[in-house]
């Protein structure tokens, strides 16, 4: 039976990773729609697509939905991985583990936004202005963050009117702020699951 779950375990992490390439290729304009990208997208976008319809992941042209599969994946591919070597597993420990994944994957998604907050602003630093209408890119980028940037920074402003810049500097300390808090507060949260005598 371990020898199943192990196996199983393994064919989750390799169907993870064939999800991922799957989305690294939608990103390169000469190889989205090649043979292979089809035949990839055939074994999983009706795994993916399950994921699409929820909305507070979409951020602008951002879409991070794929990271609940991943996430899920995961935690699939983990509980195969430790019956298999264990034999056995507590509830505690599989809501220990979900908490953590799903941790992961919020903390994920705000490291990715604290990235272009950044990014955002030492471009604007360099160029000396607040909004850079020559890059399709960058136009794209500014329609998918400045709203969350702004709405992010009015809550320790008082709703005073301030530069993008300032707006994304008060946006990034604040997520990262909330990203250790979270770090600190789903562990301890784990911690006390994982001791449950189930």
């Amino acid at each position: 039976m371990q020898i199943v779950f192990s196996t199983l375990s393994i064919l989750l992490s390799v169907y993870t990773f064939l999800c991922f390439i799957r989305i690294i290729l939608t990103w390169i304009p000469g190889l989205a729609y090649s043979r292979f990208t089809y035949f990839l997208a055939r074994i999983t976008d009706p795994y993916l697509n399950l994921f699409r319809g929820i909305k507070w992941l979409r951020l602008g042209s951002f879409d991070f939905t794929p990271a609940v599969g991943f996430c899920l994946l995961s935690v699939a591919s983990t509980l195969l991985a430790q019956f298999s070597r264990m034999g056995h597993f507590t509830a505690g420990s599989i809501l220990a583990m979900a908490v953590r994944m799903f941790w992961s994957m919020i903390s994920s998604i705000i490291t990715f936004i604290i990235i272009l907050f950044l990014v955002r602003f030492i471009i604007i630093l360099i160029r000396k202005d607040s909004y850079y209408s020559g890059s399709y890119i960058m136009e794209q980028i500014d329609h998918s963050i400045a709203p969350l940037a702004h709405n992010i920074s009015k809550v320790f402003t008082g709703g005073r009117k301030i530069t993008y810049k300032t707006a994304l500097i008060i946006s990034a300390a604040a997520l990262f702020l909330l990203q250790l808090a979270g770090g600190f507060l789903f562990n301890w949260i784990a911690s006390l699951l994982i001791m449950l005598p189930l």
